[in-house]
């Protein structure tokens, strides 16, 4: 297997994990694209809907922030430098809950 070949293989298999800011959601992004969304028991019952909303969304922005710094890698990895993908920036958050990095 040439090194193109094992680089795209490498970016297939990537399996990114985001955590929400107050660890109630855990979003795991699989290498096939799907996302499995666990949720601690108590959040619903104990959280507004806003505040499980932004739990959602921190933990799904977490997940895009590690799978593009794992490309990031390899690219930097394969090609020694990470031209073409630029460092991932949260959006800014409607409810001004904390962003993951």
């Amino acid at each position: 297997m040439n090194s193109l070949t094992q680089y795209f293989a490498d970016v297939a298999r990537i399996r990114a994990v985001g955590v929400s800011t107050h660890q109630w959601v855990e979003v795991v992004r699989h290498h096939d694209g799907d996302l499995d969304v666990r949720i601690r028991p108590g959040l619903l019952r104990r959280c507004t809907e806003d505040e499980v909303a932004a739990e959602i969304r921190t933990a799904l922005v977490a997940a895009v922030a590690d799978h593009r710094r794992q490309y990031r890698q390899l690219r930097i990895d394969y090609f020694g430098s990470p031209l073409g993908v630029e460092e991932f920036t949260a959006p800014e958050s409607p409810a001004g809950e904390e962003q993951p990095r």
